[in-house]
């Protein structure tokens, strides 16, 4: 049960570290396309085809899409889920304090734990993997296997190749359609 407790503990840290990552980059997004949006309406007023023919159009669609992201972005409410995986986790670790001053695991332990595990949203599999992958040379059990290490690895390319996409895909589709 300290195993099971342990290697919760650890994966809703990463849950957590992932739920700040998604929250800090959310929001820089959207005010890095509000800015864009408003630099955009600011040049088309002195020069109206900017972005070619279209320009009027392509800055209503900038502005209705940032408004609906916005509202699906406020409805994640990652700081919110964040906040919570961080006190779960640390309820974990005091737990599993507990449990190291204790000889035997007492039913009233174990449901300690459940009701910590039904407190908050669970972590991902992927949060379990980034753990383990980060800590092979101290674990003792459950040690990460070659797809694991490939999983975490594909999972932080395809995060960073998204996140580079996000900030510079609309320079570059302005820069395409200049």
């Amino acid at each position: 049960m300290k195993d099971n407790i342990w290697f919760t503990y650890k994966a809703r840290i990463q849950a957590y570290k992932r739920l700040e990552w998604l929250d800090i980059h959310s929001q820089f997004l959207l005010v890095w396309y509000a800015i864009l949006g408003a630099v955009l309406a600011i040049v088309a007023i002195r020069y109206p085809q900017a972005l070619g023919a279209n320009t009027d159009i392509l800055a209503a669609v900038l502005s209705v899409a940032l408004l609906g992201v916005s509202l699906a972005v406020a409805n994640r409410d990652f700081r919110g889920r964040a906040l919570a995986m961080m006190k779960n986790y640390k309820d974990l670790q005091k737990l599993y304090n507990l449990l190291g001053s204790v000889t035997n695991v007492t039913e009233a332990h174990s449901e300690a734990y459940h009701e910590l595990l039904a407190e908050s949203e669970n972590h991902k599999e992927i949060d379990d993997k980034r753990f383990r992958t980060s800590a092979n040379s101290t674990l003792q059990s459950r040690k990460p296997n070659k797809f694991d290490f490939f999983c975490v690895y594909c999972w932080l390319m395809v995060r960073a190749l998204i996140t580079v996409s996000l900030y510079l895909g609309p320079v570059a589709i302005a820069w395409h359609l200049k």
